[in-house]
């Protein structure tokens, strides 16, 4: 007999309609929009997530604990500080999130 053990894993990615009632947003267009920006042109500050999918023919799912860190240090991350880091933040972020 060999011993199993499960592990319950909350949802990791969330369409913009979902980040919307998650983070009290009628309407996260603004945040998204800035959110992808940086992260497109920071490419490795999520690591080893990846910030988010972008789906042909679907609607652009995006991680929810990403999207968490940025919108919480949103004015911090987009000024470069680095006083708060992702990975820093990550085990937080993911009691909460996860």
């Amino acid at each position: 007999m060999q011993l199993v053990m499960g592990r319950t894993k909350a949802q990791q990615y969330a369409s913009r309609k979902e980040i919307a009632r998650i983070f009290g947003y009628k309407n996260p267009s603004d945040l998204l929009k800035r959110f992808r920006v940086f992260a497109d042109d920071n490419p490795n500050y999520f690591k080893p997530y990846t910030p988010y999918v972008k789906n042909t023919g679907m609607d652009t799912l995006y991680c929810i604990i990403c999207f968490a860190f940025f919108f919480e240090y949103m004015d911090l991350v987009e000024a470069g500080t680095r006083s708060i880091t992702f990975k820093n933040e990550l085990e937080r972020l993911k009691e909460v999130y996860g």
